[in-house]
């Protein structure tokens, strides 16, 4: 039987990778000796296995075989200034000099918590963690605490890291009723989880009302992901973060932003950008330079919570080794230094400059494909009806999801690096040439695609 041309496409792309990534390969086999999957990272995970990259100086990155590719996931939106940035190198040896971890306040503390609460009028005093994960655990806790309640409203496909209650929900209720129903993601999330929250599509003001109202005396706050960054980077319809600002403060609830990836928008993150005022706020990524970090903040008298005497019923403690270690410090310092008005400017305009070259492609070639997106960051979605939601994106990505591997993988072969979910994300060091080669690989690679597409997904034409 003759080889189907969807069949075809699937092969050469393969054996295209394989005979470029020789050393990953076998890098690979050693790897998964070791760790499950070859990994530690479930997001750096595809098959056949990944490129191990071995090194990496500002928009790109080298894989141990040599190969060159530009990279528009930066480390998921947390190198901010590419790689080896020259300032935020010298900032890194300089303290390292001096120590990496010194278990005691230091100097790099106050002058970073002065440039982070200088970014927002809405964050007046900040904590420390070493990732996103524990930042927005912490948001949430503060809400708890400060409420005496245990409720906490999600929004559905929103991503919050992976503790317990961030692992609600992420793939939608495929056949909601009134709401979705909530669910756990993954083993080993106790079922109690369940009880304690609820679940409400984004850009739904009606369901998180109805949320509110049914759970007005459990409920502690509302956690919102201001765009659904890592399920299609869906943008909140005009009108709809101040909306959930509107409810919180009619139901007597608080509102928690979690900005980790979106602070980068502007100088302030969303919250400035929108002008909507979080109770809480989580944030990480371009705060730390490239390095692990995490902080929540809030105004003073929530945060002065956290200075009480741990007798006091009204505490909340809060440790962790590397918290506001000194490396992390000096990086941040010199990457939100670095990130100003300018800087922003300059991501944002390479941000449009590539939804508008991807909208070009896919009216160029018949596809009903769109990017949606915001400021810097924004993803491929396979379907040209609109996406308000997680339910939306998911739907229209289940019947492409093989299309959506084989775009990754050949845009690897043609030395262009983004997340498997095809997102593609904008870094300082990046010029129009960078933006406009992305977008003229995008266009080859579908254009090699249009065999399996006529056969496997017609309907995107």
């Amino acid at each position: 039987m003759p080889e189907a041309a969807h069949e075809k496409i699937i092969n050469d792309i393969t054996r295209r990778f394989a005979a470029r990534t020789i050393k990953s390969a076998a890098l690979n086999a050693e790897a998964v000796r070791y760790m499950p999957g070859g990994h530690t990272r479930d997001a750096v995970n595809y098959k056949p296995y990944a490129a191990f990259i071995d090194h990496g100086k500002g928009s790109r990155i080298y894989d141990h075989d040599g190969n060159e590719y530009i990279d528009f996931l930066g480390n998921y939106t947390s190198l901010i200034h590419g790689h080896c940035d020259p300032d935020i190198l010298a900032a890194v040896r300089a303290q390292l000099e001096k120590g990496s971890s010194l278990c005691s306040p230091s100097a790099l503390q106050i002058e970073h918590s002065k440039l982070l609460c200088g970014r927002t009028p809405f964050i007046e005093m900040v904590r420390y963690t070493n990732s996103g994960t524990e930042a927005t655990m912490f948001a949430i806790r503060t809400a708890r605490a400060v409420m005496q309640k245990d409720m906490i409203i999600k929004l559905e496909g929103a991503y919050h890291g992976t503790h317990d209650d961030a692992k609600v929900s992420m793939i939608p209720d495929f056949q909601p009723g009134e709401l979705p129903t909530p669910h756990l993601e993954g083993s080993g999330i106790p079922q109690s989880t369940l009880q304690d929250v609820v679940i409400a599509p984004f850009n739904n003001l009606a369901a998180a009302e109805l949320l509110m109202k049914r759970h007005r005396d459990k409920l502690a706050g509302i956690i919102v992901e201001p765009y659904l960054a890592s399920m299609g980077t869906v943008v909140p319809e005009p009108g709809y973060l101040k909306g959930i600002r509107d409810l919180c403060d009619r139901y007597g609830i608080l509102l928690i932003f979690d900005e980790v990836q979106s602070f980068r928008v502007s100088v302030g993150g969303m919250q400035v950008r929108e002008n909507v005022r979080p109770d809480i706020s989580a944030v990480g990524k371009l705060i730390g330079g490239g390095y692990p970090v995490g902080a929540f903040g809030a105004r003073r008298d929530i945060m002065e919570r956290f200075s009480f005497d741990m007798l006091d019923p009204r505490a909340i403690t809060h440790s962790g080794t590397f918290n506001g270690n000194e490396i992390t410090m000096a990086a941040g310092i010199a990457s939100m230094k670095k990130f100003d008005q300018a800087a922003v400017d300059h991501i944002n305009g390479l941000g449009t400059r590539m939804m508008d070259g991807f909208t070009g492609v896919f009216r160029g070639l018949g596809l009903k494909c769109q990017a949606t997106g915001i400021g810097s960051q924004c993803n491929i979605n396979y379907t040209d009806k609109k996406i308000s939601n997680a339910l939306d994106f998911v739907m229209a990505l289940v019947p492409c999801l093989e299309l959506q591997k084989l775009l990754h993988l050949e845009l690897l072969n043609r030395g262009i690096f983004a997340a498997c979910r095809n997102e593609f994300v904008i870094s300082t060091p990046m010029t129009e040439k960078d933006v406009d080669t992305c977008v003229q690989k995008v266009k080859e690679s579908f254009e090699f695609l249009m065999p399996y597409i006529r056969e496997k997904t017609p309907h995107l034409l």
